[in-house]
C-alpha cells in the first residue's frame, strides 16, 4: 500500500497514542520524520512533532462530515 506524500497545508487524521481520540487537524510543519498538527481554522497549533506514520491524508472524509454541520449548513 502506498501512503500519500504529507505536505504542509494537508488535512489529516490523527488518533492520539493510547486513547480513542481521533481528530482532523491541518499539518502547519513537515520534517523528515515528524509533523505539527493545528486547527483547520485558525492558528492554533495542537500537535507537536508526531511521527508522520501515525497520521493519513483525509479530507475528503473531513469535508464530507465538515459540510454535514449545522456551522456548514448556515453559510
Amino acid at each position: 500500500m502506498t501512503q500519500t506524500e504529507i505536505k504542509a497545508g494537508m488535512v489529516v487524521a490523527y488518533t492520539e497514542p493510547g486513547t480513542t481520540r481521533q481528530g482532523w487537524y491541518r499539518v502547519r510543519k513537515v520534517t523528515k520524520n515528524t509533523v505539527n498538527l493545528g486547527s483547520i481554522f485558525g492558528h492554533t497549533l495542537y500537535h507537536k512533532g508526531v511521527p508522520k506514520d501515525q497520521v493519513r491524508e483525509d479530507e475528503a472524509a473531513w469535508y464530507s462530515n465538515w459540510s454535514k454541520s449545522e456551522a456548514y449548513q448556515c453559510m
